[in-house]
């Protein structure tokens, strides 16, 4: 029996929609409380039944894999509703930070190359300098990483190599590397990376740890850096160096 067969009251009310949904993601409630009020939003079907619905994927019950099970009973049965569900879902994925169940549910439905589409336009929504919203663009990092083989990931993520955030900087640059090693870098891809990567290491206001991964990236692909810095960032210039032809280079080790 489909959900819309489980139960046959009508259509909910905002405000029992609302309570409904508070109780399905409530993380002390027994998980098949929280299951049978999931139901009954899915078999209402509305968008508003289904934006409350979502709230479940927000909340972190207690009981890691119940937990997990629940979220991942969710995804499908969103997969079964199918495009009505989508509406709700990118609702969801551009206001929450914790997004992984809903961003594979998505995807799902539309295919890589829709999904692709809507996750760059949510993460270039957030921008470099929301520093609120760190989790969700790590999680729209991730899905993104699966697909670096399109065309239009490298380009809208170059510019979070200046993430107000060192964890999304450093993903980036594990993508960055990634996309080199298997080809799907052209040119311009190039060029726009060693833009921004060029930035963290002559600017003095990135951390150690930022301008030594850029560092190395930059040295070991023997990619050259625009702009007119003569020299790198101070705390690099034991171990770098800005080479005339502006490529930054490893010194070599002082022999003892």
């Amino acid at each position: 029996m489909g959900f819309l067969g489980l139960f046959s009251k009508g259509p909910l009310t905002q405000q029992k929609i609302d309570k409904i949904a508070k109780l399905a993601s409530n993380p002390f409630a027994q998980p098949d409380v929280r299951m049978r009020e999931m139901q009954r939003l899915l078999a209402d079907g509305s968008p508003e039944a289904l934006r409350g619905v979502l709230k479940r994927f927000a909340c972190n019950a207690s009981g890691g894999i119940a937990d997990e099970d629940e979220k991942k009973w969710l995804e499908d049965a969103l997969v079964s509703i199918g495009d009505d569900a989508l509406e709700p879902l990118r609702g969801f994925i551009g206001t929450e930070k914790q997004l992984t169940y809903a961003l594979q549910g998505y995807r799902r439905i539309t295919g890589d190359r829709e999904a692709i589409r809507f996750f760059l336009e949510a993460l270039l929504n957030y921008g470099p300098d929301d520093h609120r919203s760190i989790e969700a663009k790590l999680q729209l990092i991730w899905q993104l990483s699966e697909r670096l083989d399109d065309e239009r990931v490298i380009p809208d993520l170059a510019d979070f190599l200046l993430d107000h955030s060192d964890d999304v900087r450093w993903a980036v640059m594990d993508l960055v590397e990634r996309a080199a090693d298997n080809g799907s870098l052209t040119d311009d891809d190039v060029e726009r990376v060693c833009a921004r990567l060029g930035e963290l290491v002559t600017e003095e206001d990135v951390s150690l740890r930022i301008q030594q991964r850029a560092a190395e990236l930059l040295a070991t692909r023997e990619w050259t850096i625009q702009g007119d810095a003569e020299s790198l960032a101070p705390l690099l210039e034991e171990t770098f160096f800005l080479d005339k032809k502006r490529y930054v280079r490893r010194r070599a080790k002082k022999r003892v």
